[in-house]
């Protein structure tokens, strides 16, 4: 007979994942209702619309090139496909020497915002009282970083030291750092303290039994998570060049604008194709790390001297080689990328060519611009306030309000789909004999047909999210028009991709056993998912859920900078036309607060999952 107790608590949690999902929809009818509709004039509403531009663009996605389509260049010009190619390969530096300096402090952060790092209940008051500020100066530091978008932070850095290539670097590794650090201190977090307290109890050093115990549990996904931040990195510093900085952004946008799309989709094929390469060097990483190497050649155990067996124990070790090159040969990179003088690699000095006292001098300026015009005119604090007031009003609350609309809107409608198609690109269901179990029917077609369907799905995942999401918005701006749709179209889809893969990795690790019974009572596949696979991954599947809609909110804050009257659109309006720096920080702030209180909720809702679990 069923336990009561655990009979109630299966009836609330299915109910409030009817209630969760349906109260997404509400949301997102919610959220269309303050978007308000698509633009008034959209483009495709023009007779010569179809021919003039949605025909080429599509059928050029056919006919990619490699030479330039502009007949107007110059004899001596540059050829296409090495502007694109150095384009790309800078985009790949900045992304490596952003990450070169995102891990280190990253880890630092991480370190010091891990609740595990800091004293237990079996310290004294004092100490935890003395050491409490620092763990709220990492939380907060972490928060801030990550809250402001890349972009955002490279305009600020551009403003502040100049045009370099250095600017672009700070400002990517700064949210990275943020978001490395968060990440790193609840994988940290989350695993067993089991054998940290053992060794603590043993009369080990708290950090000698923190660095040996904790921090080696961690690794495979710290290592794993740092590949995928690479990826982020890659389609980061393509955005960058959108705002000028020469990347491969600045040749996507220029191809676009110049209705040259037979070169854009060379330029896009080229970008989803690196970042394809990354993700599944990340994906044969992260199954290397969680599976132990077979031992290829047997020692002689034999032997009389106990030192030349131990030496064989060592040299025979088993060992996976991939791990290995990826280390050594990211390192190498890493030197080349910062140096490239070492290889006569010819390219743009990452300093740019102003000087310390220029720096100085641009940076003493833009302290000064961005500081409240009431204070920088000799005014108050009050009228600083009523300043900031007036700027709330109008526009910042719309501004605000449209903002969070887009990304609930953009995560809504990503979680929804996800939903529905995950099933599809697990390969435990999309299988010929789903869970590992014989149905009785064998068959080559029906075989073929799951694996091209598993394989189909998880592509799709993978090329939905390759493409940074700015350049979605800023192609389908330029197909549909103005108006909050695109970018919420722009946002999902990524999301979408995104959600696959990290839902997918939690649904592959969940145990199979309940999902294997319904199946063998004569349940469908599909069934097995949605009673039983679903629902054990479900709070999982929500912490990923808030973790995107997160960084939705940074993203709706920049997407606005391409016409909709979000936080990006006034963000650029001040930055573009007034060069009012402190009315630019003013809307960056408030975005940066709404990632505050995520944050904060966040750490609640993981404290209760865990407290619960």
């Amino acid at each position: 007979m069923e336990n009561p107790d655990k009979a109630g608590n299966t009836r609330r949690g299915m109910h409030g994942r009817k209630f969760t999902i349906i109260g997404m929809m509400v949301l997102l009818f919610i959220c269309a209702w303050v978007l308000g509709p698509g633009a008034e004039t959209p483009p495709w509403a023009k007779r010569s619309y179809y021919h003039d531009t949605f025909k080429p663009f599509i059928s050029a996605a056919l006919q990619p090139t490699l030479t330039d389509q502009n007949q107007s260049l110059p004899d001596d010009a540059t050829p296409f496909y090495i502007r694109v190619l150095t384009e790309l390969a800078n985009t790949f530096r900045y992304a490596l020497i952003a990450m070169s300096m995102a891990v280190p402090a990253g880890i630092f952060f991480g370190f010091l915002a891990s609740t595990t790092w800091w004293p237990d209940g079996s310290k004294s008051r004092v100490t935890k009282i003395f050491l409490r500020p620092f763990y709220i100066f990492a939380r907060f530091s972490i928060t801030l970083m990550r809250s402001i978008h890349e972009l955002i932070w490279a305009l600020f850095f551009l403003a502040a030291i100049g045009h370099s290539p250095i600017a672009a670097c700070i400002a990517l590794a700064l949210p990275f750092t943020g978001t490395l650090a968060k990440v790193f201190s609840e994988i940290i977090d989350e695993q067993n303290t089991a054998a940290r307290n053992q060794l603590v109890a043993s009369g080990g050093k708290p950090l000698q039994a923190f660095l040996t115990t904790l921090i080696p549990q961690s690794f495979p996904d710290m290592a794993t998570y740092t590949l995928y931040r690479f990826e982020c990195a890659l389609r980061s510093s393509a955005v960058l060049g959108f705002i000028g900085i020469e990347t491969i952004g600045l040749s996507i946008k220029r191809s676009f604008e110049n209705n040259f799309y037979q070169e854009l989709w060379t330029e896009l094929y080229l970008l989803l194709a690196v970042i394809m390469l990354v993700d599944v060097l990340g994906a044969s990483l992260r199954k290397r790390l969680n599976s132990a190497p077979k031992r290829k050649h047997k020692p002689n155990l034999k032997l009389p001297d106990k030192e030349k067996v131990i030496q064989q124990l060592r040299r025979t070790a088993p060992r996976w080689k991939i791990t290995r090159l990826l280390f050594w040969g990211s390192a190498l990179l890493i030197l080349i990328a910062w140096f490239p003088s070492i290889t006569n690699i010819k390219t743009k000095p990452l300093t740019g060519s102003n000087g310390i006292m220029q720096h100085g001098e641009r940076i003493s300026l833009f302290l000064n611009k961005i500081t409240p015009q009431p204070l920088r005119d000799g005014g108050t604090w009050s009228e600083t306030s009523e300043w900031a007031f007036e700027l709330w009003r109008e526009p910042g609350k719309k501004a605000l309000i449209n903002t969070i609309a887009m990304a609930t809107a953009a995560v809504s409608i990503s979680a929804l789909c996800a939903w529905l198609i995950l099933p599809m690109a697990s390969r435990a269901i999309a299988n010929a004999a789903p869970l590992d179990l014989f149905n009785g029917k064998k068959s080559k077609i029906r075989t073929a047909l799951w694996k091209v369907t598993g394989f189909g799905t998880r592509s799709f995942f993978l090329i939905s999210r390759a493409i940074p999401e700015y350049i979605y918005a800023y192609l389908l701006i330029g197909l549909l028009g103005v108006s909050a749709w695109p970018l919420v179209i722009a946002l999902a889809f990524h999301n979408f991709g995104i959600l696959g893969r990290l839902w997918g990795e939690v649904m592959e690790n969940q145990s199979p056993t309940a999902a294997k019974q319904i199946h063998l009572s004569g349940g469908t596949r599909f069934q097995g998912y949605f009673h039983s696979t679903m629902p054990e991954s479900f709070n999982r599947f929500l912490m990923y859920l808030f973790y995107r809609w997160e960084t939705c909110v940074r993203e709706a804050t920049v997407l606005g900078m391409l016409g909709f009257a979000s936080l990006g659109l006034h963000i650029n309006l001040s930055r573009n036309f007034s060069r009012a720096y402190d009315e630019m920080l003013f809307y960056v702030l408030l975005g940066s607060a709404v990632i505050f209180i995520g944050d904060f909720i966040s750490i609640l809702i993981r404290r209760s999952l865990r407290n619960s679990g």
